[in-house]
């Protein structure tokens, strides 16, 4: 799933692009929807990879917790940790240690793929930043391959 600018929201913020932040807020409502509509529920074996480390989900996953709708419960029987525990997140544009440091703090790092924005950012952006994540070898291969190769076993080489 990737995000583009909502026609609702385009502009709020002055002087700056609606790409500087408004794209992962996006994320973060598309996810929203596909949880409290009851689609995740209803397909379990859905794998559905959120770009962008989840937008904003690592950084608000507490307060949409402690906000869930009460009339929607039935779509999470283990709770939202849960359920966003079963999306995979790719890591485009995503790889600096404090948006890093939230996702893996929300998901382990089997639920983590390498992914970039290229075209629209450069490959560096993401790239030269995983060294200075600081991760294990085996942390790195899983980003790297193995939970693509898990995810799409098809692709495994």
């Amino acid at each position: 799933m990737h995000p583009w600018v909502p026609a609702c929201c385009n502009n709020l913020n002055y002087g700056a692009s609606s790409f500087m932040n408004e794209i992962d807020f996006e994320t973060t409502r598309a996810v929203t929807s596909f949880i409290t509509s009851g689609v995740l529920f209803r397909y379990p074996d859905l794998k559905l990879i959120t770009a962008h480390s989840g937008g904003t989900l690592p950084v608000l996953a507490g307060r949409m917790k402690d906000r869930y709708p009460a009339d929607k419960t039935q779509y999470i029987p283990n709770g939202l940790w849960a359920e966003l525990r079963k999306l995979y997140y790719d890591c485009a544009h995503a790889t600096y240690k404090m948006p890093w440091a939230a996702l893996t703090a929300l998901v382990p790092p089997t639920q983590c793929l390498f992914g970039t924005d290229y075209s629209p950012e450069p490959i560096e952006s993401t790239v030269n930043e995983i060294p200075n994540l600081e991760i294990s070898r085996d942390v790195l291969e899983m980003l790297e391959r193995k939970n693509a190769e898990r995810l799409f076993p098809r692709f495994k080489v």
